[in-house]
C-alpha cells in the first residue's frame, strides 16, 4: 500500500472520517514499529557477538538507485506525518506516538554509529539517520496536540535539535519550518507575547535561521484569533500591532529589491490585517460596553482601560484603515511592478498567475473591505463607499488584467448589503435592486469553475432583506416592501429555471425574508400562509433548502398574529415539536392573546411554558415579558377577578427572579401592566394599591416612567365617591412630582388631570381655577387635543368653559374644532391635527 496517498504530499481526496484515519496511521505505525524492531534486534545481535542470520552486505555494495529510497527513516518520517494530520481532538496521543518513533531512530542512529564492526548489518547509516523532516513533523504534532504540557515537549525537542550532542553523532538543526511550528504552537494556545518574542530572534537570526513570510503570518494570525475572541483579553490595538509586523516583513522585502521570495508577503497575508481591521468598529462597540460592565470588577481600571479601549474614537476607524491598508498594497504592487521593470500599459503579466511570487492586491482585499464598510455603522455613507471600492476593483481589473482581481459576486453582495442596512429610505434597496441587475448581466450566464463568480440565491436573497428591512407598520409602505420582496423571490425564480443553476435556487432565506417584508401589511398573515404552502410544494418538488425551519414559521406566526389571524397562528404553532419551541415563538402566541383581551388562553400558554421548563426544555421557560403579556390580557379583559390573577402573575414572576432566574428580572413595563390592571378592576381604594406598586417599583430597582404617573392619575380620577378628597391629594402631588422625576406632562396626562379635578373636586370656584391653570400650562406645552375641548364643554356650564377656555358660549355651540385654535396649541399632542 502507498501511504503516500493517504496522507503524503501527493495524497489523493479522502473521503474516510477522522477515525477511519487515525486507525490507518496507527496500523501504519505498528508496521513501522516491525521494521524498527528489527533493526534494534540486528545492532543488539552485532554488539552481542552473536552471528547474524541473515546475508552479510558490502558497505560498498552498490544499492538501487532512485531518487526516493525506501529507507526505514522515510517510513518512521510518513507516520509522523500521519500522526500531524490527524484530529487532536480524536488522536489525543499522537504527538507522544509521533515523537517515540522519533526517539527510536535517534537511539538506532546513534547504536550505528558507535558500531565499529558494521559489516554485518543488513542497512547503511543513512538508512536510519533522522532528517529534519521528521523532526519537524512531530513539532508539528506537539503544536497541533490539546495536552497541557505540549509546549514543554516540543520546547525542549527544539532544544535538542540546537545544542551539541553529548554522543558525537550530528543530527539535523533546527531550520525554519521548525521555529514556524514553535510559533504555531503558541498562537494555538493563544500566547502571543512568546510568539513575537521567538519572531524578534528570528528576525535577528537564531541559530543562522532567519523568519520568513510564514512567521510573520503566524504570529499575525494568533493577534487576529485573540483579537476576534469573545474574551477579556481582547486588545483594541491588535489591527496596529499585526500591521506593525507586516510594515517589517515589507520594508525587508524592498530591502532585497523585492527578490527574496521567501519574505515576498501573500495575499492571506495582507488579508489577515484587513480583516481585523475590517472587524474592529463591531468589535470596538462590544468592548465599550463590556468595559462598563466589568470596570467595578477591574483592580487597576487605568490598565484594563488601555486593554480594552484603544484611540477608536469615531463609527468608520476600522473601515477608514482597511481601506488606508488596502492602498498600500495597490502602491506596492505598483513599486514592484516598476522594480522589476514590467509596464503595466503594455499589458505584461495580463492575467497573471498567482503561483509565481509578486504582490497583488485581490478581489478578496476589495471585499474584506467593502465588508469593513458595511458593518461600520456609517449608514449611507459607509454603502457609497462599498460602492467606490467595488468600482475601483473594476478598473484596476481593467488596467492590470490580474486574474486576482476579476470581480466575482461576493463584492456585488458586499455592496447590496451595505445598501440594504444604510437606512430605512426605499431609495436605498432600490439601489440595491439596481445593482442586483449589474450583477445579473456578468454573471448570470457564467460558467466558471470558481463559485464566487457564479450567481447564487445569496444577492437575491441580501435584496430581499433590504425590503423587508423596510416594512415598516404602515399599510402602504408594508404592501410596497412586500411586493418588491417578492418580485426578487420570482424573478429569482425564473432565472434557476432558465439556467438551470441550482444555487440560484430558492430557499428557506428567500421565503422567509419576503414574509418578514408582508408582515405589516393588512395581508401579511395570508401572505404567509401561501408561501408556507408554497415552500412545502418547493420541498416535495426536490428543491431540500426550501423545506420551512422554525424560524419561517415564527415569522409566520408573527405574520398571523399581526394581521389578527390567531386562529391560524394557534395551527402553525401547535405543528412545532416542543423540542424547537422557544420563547419568542411562546411570546408571539402570547401577543396575539393580550391583542384580544384572551388572558385565560394566554394563562394557559404560560402554564406550558413553565411545564416544559421544568421537562428540560430551557428555551420554553417564560421571562419577564411573558408575564407582563399575560397581565396586559387581564387588564384589556373582562375577568372580575383580574385583580387577584394580575397579582398572582406579578409576584410569581418576582419570585422566579429571586429564586435565580434573571430573564425574570422585574421591569417598569411588568409594574405599569399590574398597575393598569388594577386601575382598570373593581378593586376598593384602587388609587392607594397603584400608589404602593409605585413605591415598590421602585424598591426593585425600576424607575416610574410618565406612563406610571399617568395611570396613577388615571386611577385617582376614578375614585369612589367616599375617597376623592384622599384620591385628588394624590393625582395632585403625582402631577407636581414630574418635574422632580425629570419628566414632562402630555396630552394624557393632563386629560387624566381634568378628569380628576372635574370628578373630584365639589367646589366650583377652586375647581374652575385649577383647570384654568391646568388649560393653559396644557396650551403653553402644546398638548391640547380635541378630547380635553369636548370633556370641559360637556361637564362645564358655559361661564366656566368661558372662563377656563377662554372661548365664548357661540363658539362651544358650533361645536368648536382644534383645528380653529392655534397651532401651538396642539403642536405636540398625542392626537395631533394634520397639517
Amino acid at each position: 500500500m502507498d501511504v503516500s496517498k493517504l496522507w503524503g504530499r501527493h495524497r489523493q481526496s479522502n473521503p474516510t472520517s477522522p477515525q477511519q484515519f487515525y486507525r490507518a496511521v496507527l496500523l501504519a505505525n505498528d508496521l513501522v514499529s516491525k521494521v524498527l524492531s528489527i533493526r534494534e534486534s540486528e545492532l543488539d545481535e552485532e554488539v552481542d557477538g552473536t552471528e547474524l542470520r541473515s546475508i552479510q552486505h558490502d558497505n560498498n555494495e552498490p544499492r538501487f538507485t532512485t531518487s526516493r529510497k525506501l529507507t526505514t527513516e522515510l517510513l518512521a518520517q510518513t507516520v509522523a506525518l500521519g500522526f500531524s494530520r490527524c484530529d487532536p481532538k480524536i488522536s489525543s496521543d499522537a504527538a507522544y506516538k509521533a515523537q517515540e518513533l522519533l526517539d527510536r531512530l535517534e537511539e538506532i542512529n546513534i547504536k550505528h554509529h558507535r558500531l565499529k564492526n558494521k559489516r554485518n548489518l543488513s542497512f547503511k547509516k543513512g538508512d536510519v539517520f533522522p532528517t529534519a523532516r521528521i523532526y519537524n513533523h512531530v513539532l508539528n504534532c506537539w503544536s497541533r496536540s490539546m495536552i497541557s504540557d505540549a509546549e514543554k515537549h516540543a520546547t525542549a525537542l527544539l532544544n535538542r535539535m540546537a545544542s551539541p550532542r553529548t554522543e558525537g553523532v550530528v543530527f539535523p538543526r533546527p531550520d525554519i519550518f521548525s521555529y514556524n511550528n514553535m510559533l504555531n504552537l503558541y498562537a494555538a494556545r493563544g500566547n502571543v507575547p512568546a510568539a513575537e518574542a521567538l519572531l524578534k530572534k528570528l528576525e535577528e537570526s537564531e541559530n543562522g535561521v532567519t523568519a520568513d513570510v510564514y512567521s510573520y503570518t503566524i504570529v499575525m494570525n494568533a493577534m487576529q484569533r485573540r483579537f476576534l475572541s469573545g474574551k477579556g483579553d481582547r486588545y483594541m490595538k491588535d489591527p496596529q500591532r499585526a500591521e506593525e509586523l507586516l510594515a517589517r516583513l515589507v520594508r525587508k522585502y524592498e530591502e532585497s529589491g523585492f527578490t527574496e521570495g521567501k519574505l515576498c508577503p501573500t495575499s492571506v497575508t495582507f488579508g489577515t490585517v484587513l480583516s481585523m481591521y475590517a472587524a474592529a468598529d463591531r468589535l470596538r462597540k462590544e468592548n465599550l460596553s463590556m468595559n462598563q460592565s466589568r470596570s467595578w470588577l477591574t483592580r487597576n481600571v487605568e490598565s484594563s482601560t488601555q486593554k480594552i479601549v484603544s484611540d477608536v474614537e469615531y463609527l468608520g476607524w476600522g473601515a477608514e484603515n482597511a481601506e488606508r491598508v488596502l492602498e498600500w498594497i495597490i502602491g506596492l504592487s505598483e513599486r514592484e511592478r516598476r522594480s522589476r521593470g514590467i509596464d503595466s500599459a503594455d499589458g505584461s503579466h495580463h492575467h497573471a498567475s498567482g503561483h509565481d511570487m509578486f504582490i497583488r492586491p485581490c478581489v478578496q482585499h476589495f471585499v474584506t473591505t467593502s465588508h469593513a464598510w458595511a458593518n461600520s455603522g456609517k449608514g449611507i455613507e459607509g454603502a457609497k463607499r462599498c460602492e467606490s471600492l467595488k468600482n475601483r476593483n473594476i478598473s484596476l481589473y481593467e488596467s492590470t488584467g490580474y486574474a486576482e482581481l476579476r470581480p466575482n459576486v461576493l463584492l456585488f453582495g458586499s455592496v447590496i448589503d451595505a445598501y440594504a442596512k444604510a437606512n430605512e429610505e426605499e431609495e436605498s434597496a432600490e439601489h440595491a435592486e439596481r445593482l442586483l441587475d449589474e450583477a445579473e448581466n456578468l454573471f448570470l450566464r457564467s460558467h466558471s469553475s470558481n463559485p464566487n463568480e457564479r450567481l447564487s440565491n445569496i444577492v437575491y436573497n441580501q435584496v430581499i432583506d433590504a425590503w423587508s428591512r423596510r416594512s415598516l407598520p404602515m399599510k402602504e409602505a408594508g404592501v410596497i416592501a412586500g411586493t418588491r420582496a417578492e418580485n426578487v423571490l420570482r424573478r429569482m425564480m425564473y432565472n434557476f429555471r432558465i439556467t438551470g443553476n441550482e444555487h440560484m435556487r430558492p430557499d428557506v432565506i428567500s421565503y422567509t425574508g419576503v414574509m418578514k417584508a408582508y408582515i405589516n401589511s393588512p395581508a401579511g398573515g395570508e401572505k404567509a400562509l401561501e408561501l408556507l404552502d408554497e415552500m412545502n410544494d418547493e420541498y416535495m418538488n426536490g428543491n431540500r433548502g426550501a423545506k420551512p425551519d422554525t424560524k419561517a414559521i415564527s415569522v409566520a406566526i408573527d405574520a398571523c398574529i399581526k394581521s389578527g389571524l390567531s386562529t391560524e397562528a394557534e395551527k402553525l404553532f401547535s405543528g412545532i415539536d416542543d423540542s424547537e419551541k422557544s420563547i419568542v415563538m411562546f411570546n408571539t402566541i402570547l401577543t396575539g392573546y393580550k391583542n384580544e383581551g384572551r388572558c385565560n388562553e394566554a394563562e394557559s400558554v404560560l402554564r406550558r411554558m413553565i411545564t416544559l421548563s421544568y421537562e428540560g426544555y430551557a428555551n420554553c421557560s417564560p421571562n419577564t415579558l411573558s408575564y407582563y403579556l399575560c397581565i396586559v390580557a387581564l387588564s384589556k379583559g373582562k375577568d372580575e377577578e383580574r385583580a387577584t390573577r394580575g397579582r398572582i402573575l406579578f409576584n410569581e414572576s418576582i419570585q422566579r427572579y429571586r429564586g435565580g432566574d434573571i430573564s425574570c428580572e422585574p421591569s417598569t413595563d411588568l409594574f405599569n401592566a399590574f398597575a393598569q390592571v388594577i386601575s382598570h378592576s373593581d378593586v376598593p381604594c384602587r388609587e392607594n394599591e397603584v400608589l404602593t406598586l409605585l413605591e415598590e417599583m421602585e424598591s426593585n430597582g425600576c424607575t416610574p416612567t410618565l406612563e406610571s404617573f399617568n395611570i396613577l392619575i388615571h386611577t385617582c380620577s376614578r375614585a369612589e365617591a367616599n375617597d376623592t378628597r384622599n384620591a385628588l391629594q394624590i393625582a395632585a402631588s403625582a402631577y407636581n412630582a414630574l418635574d422632580a422625576a425629570g419628566l414632562t406632562a402630555d396630552s394624557v396626562t393632563y386629560m387624566s388631570m381634568i378628569r380628576a379635578i372635574l370628578n373630584l373636586m365639589n367646589d366650583s370656584e377652586g375647581k374652575v381655577e385649577a383647570l384654568t391653570a391646568l388649560f393653559k400650562k396644557c396650551c403653553e406645552g402644546g398638548f391640547l387635543n380635541q378630547h380635553m375641548i369636548n370633556i370641559l364643554a360637556q361637564d362645564t356650564s358655559a361661564d366656566e368653559f368661558q372662563s377656563i377656555t377662554g372661548m365664548s358660549w357661540s363658539e362651544r355651540s358650533d361645536a368648536l374644532h382644534i383645528d380653529s385654535l392655534p397651532f401651538e396649541w396642539s403642536q405636540h399632542s398625542t392626537s395631533q391635527r394634520k397639517n
